[in-house]
C-alpha cells in the first residue's frame, strides 16, 4: 500500500477512537526511521500530501492528531503546512499557533466522531 494512504488510514483510525500518536510511532506503522533524516523528509513529505486530502475530504487537517514524544505537539513542519493551505496566518505568534493547533484537533476528532 501506498504509504501516503497508509499513513492516512493510521490517522482516520486514530482520529476516530479520540486518540493522538507520536510521529515515532506513525513512521514506524508506515515503514520509515524517524531518526534517518532521509526518512524524516519522507515523512514531512508524506504528512503534507495526507494534510491536503485531509482538508479536501473533511475540511480538517488531520495530522494535528500526530505529535512530538516530548511535549505532545506537533512539529513546526504542523504550522508551515497550515501556512501553505492558509488556514494560519504566516505572521501568527506562538500563542496564536497553540490556539489554532487545539482547535485544529476537536475540529479532527468532531469530523470522524461518528465514522
Amino acid at each position: 500500500m501506498d504509504k501516503t494512504l497508509q499513513a492516512l488510514d493510521i490517522l482516520e483510525e486514530c482520529a476516530k477512537n479520540q486518540q493522538q500518536i507520536n510521529y515515532q510511532r506513525l513512521y514506524e506503522k508506515i515503514g520509515l526511521d524517524r531518526e534517518n533524516p532521509a526518512d524524516r523528509n519522507e515523512g514531512s513529505r508524506i504528512l503534507g500530501e495526507v494534510n491536503k486530502i485531509s482538508v479536501e475530504k473533511n475540511n480538517v487537517m488531520i495530522t494535528s492528531i500526530a505529535t512530538l514524544s516530548g511535549d505532545q505537539q506537533p512539529a513546526e513542519g504542523f504550522f508551515e503546512f497550515a501556512i501553505e493551505l492558509k488556514r494560519l496566518d504566516p505572521n501568527a505568534n506562538e500563542d496564536d499557533k497553540l490556539k489554532f493547533w487545539v482547535n485544529e484537533v476537536k475540529k479532527t476528532f468532531n469530523a470522524y466522531a461518528n465514522k
